[in-house]
């Protein structure tokens, strides 16, 4: 990813976080217009070969997550975030930020719901999350997920400064 596209990556995932952890949402009007000007911005820049990075990485990122969102671990702002920094870099990158992003996020969710609810009702809680899945996010304890994506590129940032082997 070029430092260039690197600035939007960002900024798009700090003011997402500020969203999510605030009013509990990530806008479409900060997803889809990252999403579409990723994609107009590298047509304009490199040309029509841009398709070939920006495409694959978009469906790569909807492929990972939309799973996850119609099993109702995510929410649909999740999704389309993961789909909104994709154009501003390449599908490997994705599958990075995304594979980082869900173990960080089930890291910081397991400590969250062990400190709420201790060992054993944890443990319970997630008995029947497994048993009965249809459970909407209102019923369950929701957590702010893009911060998990700002703290995962953050990472992955200083895995590549460090020189160290992740994937």
């Amino acid at each position: 990813m070029s430092e260039g596209y690197e600035i939007v990556v960002w900024i798009i995932l700090i003011v997402a976080s500020i969203t999510d952890l605030l009013w509990g949402k990530i806008y479409n009007y900060l997803t889809l217009t990252s999403l579409g000007s990723g994609v107009l911005v590298r047509f304009a820049l490199e040309g029509t070969p841009s398709f070939a990075i920006t495409l694959p990485a978009i469906v790569t990122a909807l492929c990972l997550f939309f799973p996850l969102y119609y099993l109702k671990t995510l929410a649909a702002g999740d999704v389309k975030l993961l789909m909104a920094v994709a154009p501003w870099a390449n599908f490997q990158w994705v599958i990075h930020l995304a594979i980082t992003t869900i173990l960080l996020g089930a890291l910081v969710g397991l400590f969250v719901l062990l400190k709420k609810k201790g060992l054993k009702k944890s443990a319970q809680s997630m008995g029947e999350a497994v048993k009965a899945p249809t459970h909407s996010f209102n019923q369950m304890t929701r957590m702010p997920f893009a911060p998990a994506f700002l703290c995962s590129l953050l990472f992955l940032k200083i895995a590549e400064f460090k020189g160290w082997s992740l994937f």
